[in-house]
């Protein structure tokens, strides 16, 4: 037991000071950001993926009836267009084109509702390319809390065997009713 220098038993005088994770302060971070990116950034059309459990094949785990959604979300967020590398294999022309893209982590879950799913694709209308979502990563760290969301995207190929994912084909310029 510790003792003071007179012999009473030591007691704490206060309360404990810690970081509140609730503090609008901390949230003044990510507001910050949110801002930073939709002034600087560019508009990304998120397509969320859906998979059929009873579809994913056991050898190789990948889904031949995966479908994306129809109704795109719009995020805001950073990235640099990449130019195109084009390799000579064996195997023909391979194309590893990789991009990251950067965006506000809460502001993408309060746009989707939860982390983006690895599998989904982003549109950007800047060049008009299509991307599928490889790997999400958690950029930087304020107080505490995560404010950035790091995608790494490949560019997307359509199936021709199956016809799933046939998104580049052109738009009529007219509508059915």
């Amino acid at each position: 037991m510790l003792r003071n220098a007179s012999g009473k038993p030591y007691q704490v005088v206060g309360n404990l000071q810690q970081f509140d994770p609730e503090n609008p302060e901390h949230d003044l971070f990510n507001l910050w950001d949110e801002e930073i990116i939709k002034i600087g950034g560019a508009p990304i059309e998120y397509y969320e993926v859906i998979i059929s459990f009873s579809s994913i094949d056991d050898l190789y785990h990948e889904a031949r009836s995966k479908l994306f959604s129809h109704i795109p979300i719009q995020l805001w967020g950073y990235y640099e267009p990449v130019p195109a590398q084009n390799y000579q294999n064996s195997f023909g022309i391979d194309s590893p084109e990789e991009m990251i893209f950067e965006f506000n982590y809460r502001s993408v879950l309060k746009s989707i509702g939860h982390p983006p799913k690895i599998g989904s694709r982003l549109y950007t209308p800047h060049k008009r390319e299509n991307w599928v979502i490889i790997q999400r990563n958690l950029g930087e760290w304020k107080m505490w809390g995560e404010i950035r969301l790091q995608l790494l995207c490949q560019k997307f190929q359509e199936t021709v065997t199956t016809g799933e994912g046939v998104v580049t084909q052109p738009k009529p310029d007219f509508t059915i009713n």
